[in-house]
């Protein structure tokens, strides 16, 4: 065996697929603990059937080494009530008191009191075989639609889970309910470490009322919220926030705080004068975090009011006036990569919203830049990039899928990205038909001259260029015709193939892959 360090040996095993995993345990006792590490990485409590359940439990009570092990847990507390529901099927309905300490006050005394619908013993050996996790460093809830039955028993059992894991905690990515979130999150305390939180929130909940009418609680939802977070600032990192809810975001970027450490913010939120009615504390909250090295912002189409303009009885005279207030004096020098998202959600909205490149004016210096969802305009794509064409120094490295793939498309990189580098095109080929001689295409290229008199050849001397194919129909063959293999064609029979070439001078090209033009969706 080659002599390598042990820590560059369980780098490249990270890579080997799991089906292969058993066979790299019979080589020595490296990969022997090497895998069993990664057998039990991560645990996750997805099965409603007590059988599973039990047996999954009593791996971790009577093994410690596989509970040590055991990195990171993810719990679907839907399964749980379920397979409570079903251990307690069939067996007379009495009272049967919680036992786990852990469990919230007033949930243990209902049970004192009343019989509950669900196995208590089952739910008091659940905790109690989570609290052998000793090394649990990411945590995740999957709850996205909580109906009001699971409540009062999931969010009780999500409560007491809290306090033995807490303190190691490191990642914490929770998908659920708003109202549910809020519930679980505002008595927690105790997570001194965590540095990553994605939080996804769904707000289809008919505590909230209609939007504006009596009952509606989504601002104190939304503070509850904000105070979590903020408990969490001193170690904080990395935020997500993710929602397509038509709510007012003003009241949760308004009860924000400072993050001094966060280095990643990723918004998956809407962003729009209908949905942050008052953009000063999503402002305030922009300005405070200008030092963020990684950026993803991806406005999301929540509904028709997504597209409208402010309402003038909130402040904002048209559109242009809330995007001031909200970007205004905003900008992010230090950012390293940027993505930002079209709109895919939403047939009434422009593909490219509003303050997309307003955060694209805002950006300097980015390295990186990555489109989220596919380019089908290339007005589309001449209005996101515009900002950086105006900038000092644009991107060196762009990450996009495109409908388009002509001459057009690589004229507009040119003259927008000058000084890139490195191109990523994912080109979704939707079809089954055609190929075409490479001569046409490259002879447009070679022809192709720009104000400075460079030819597109020249310009893209020095980029590399990754594309993906996405094929319409699995399974079919893809015709290519190379260059350097005359009219040949080359049949690949996969769903998608990755292929790199360079344009190396304007007198000899690369490895290209091209289509016919009736293939060209302009």
């Amino acid at each position: 065996m080659v002599e390598l360090p042990t820590e560059l040996w369980f780098r490249i095993a990270q890579f080997v697929p799991d089906l292969d995993l058993f066979p790299l345990a019979t080589v020595n006792r490296l990969f022997l603990d090497l895998v069993i590490d990664r057998r039990y990485r991560q645990l996750i409590i997805d099965d409603d059937q007590p059988g599973v359940l039990i047996q999954k439990l009593a791996r971790i009570e009577q093994d410690p080494l596989v509970a040590d092990r055991v990195r990171s847990l993810t719990v679907h507390p839907k399964a749980v009530r379920s397979a409570c529901l079903k251990s307690a099927k069939g067996t007379k309905r009495r009272v049967r008191p919680l036992r786990n300490q852990h469990w919230p006050d007033a949930f243990r005394l209902r049970s004192e009191r009343f019989p509950l619908e669900e196995d208590t013993e089952l739910a008091d050996k659940f905790l109690a075989s989570l609290g052998y996790l000793h090394a649990i460093e990411e945590y995740a809830i999957e709850w996205q639609q909580g109906v009001e039955p699971e409540r009062s028993f999931c969010l009780p059992l999500l409560s007491a889970i809290w306090p033995p894991l807490g303190q190691n905690l490191r990642v914490v990515k929770l998908d659920m309910m708003l109202s549910h979130l809020c519930d679980m999150v505002s008595p927690v305390t105790g997570l001194d470490r965590v540095q990553e939180l994605s939080l996804h929130f769904t707000c289809n909940d008919g505590r909230f009322g209609p939007w504006g009418g009596p009952g509606y609680s989504a601002k104190q939802a939304f503070e509850q919220l904000a105070g979590f977070m903020n408990r969490l600032a001193l170690s904080l990192q990395s935020l997500t926030l993710s929602s397509i809810g038509h709510l007012n975001f003003s009241w949760l970027y308004a009860s924000l705080s400072y993050f001094p450490h966060l280095n990643y913010l990723a918004l998956f939120v809407p962003c729009d004068p209908r949905h942050i009615v008052d953009p000063t504390g999503f402002h305030n909250f922009l300005s405070a975090h200008k030092d963020i090295a990684h950026f993803s912002f991806s406005p999301q189409y929540c509904c028709h009011q997504s597209s409208l303009g402010p309402e003038p009885q909130h402040g904002c005279a048209s559109a242009e006036d809330w995007l001031n207030r909200a970007f205004g004096a905003i900008t992010f020098q230090n950012l390293h990569s940027l993505e930002l998202g079209l709109n895919i959600l939403g047939s009434g909205g422009k593909r490219v919203m509003l303050p997309v490149p307003r955060v694209g004016s805002a950006a300097r210096d980015v390295r990186s830049l990555v489109v989220l969802g596919c380019i089908i305009s290339l007005d589309d794509l001449h209005v996101l990039l515009r900002p950086f064409s105006q900038a000092a120094a644009t991107p060196r490295s762009f990450t996009l899928e495109v409908h388009v793939l002509d001459v057009t498309l690589l004229d507009l990189l040119a003259n927008c990205l000058p000084g890139l580098e490195t191109l990523d095109l994912t080109y979704r080929w939707i079809g089954t038909s055609g190929s075409t001689n490479v001569n046409k295409f490259t002879k447009n290229l070679r022809d192709k001259e720009y104000a400075a008199g460079r030819p597109c050849i020249g310009l893209f001397s020095d980029v590399l260029v990754k594309m993906m194919i996405l094929v319409g129909l699995p399974n079919k063959p893809l015709p290519v015709v190379y260059p350097d293999c005359g009219s040949s064609v080359l049949p690949i029979h996969f769903v998608c193939t990755r292929l790199t070439f360079r344009i190396i001078s304007s007198s000899e090209a690369g490895t290209f892959l091209v289509f016919s033009s009736d293939d060209f969706l302009l």
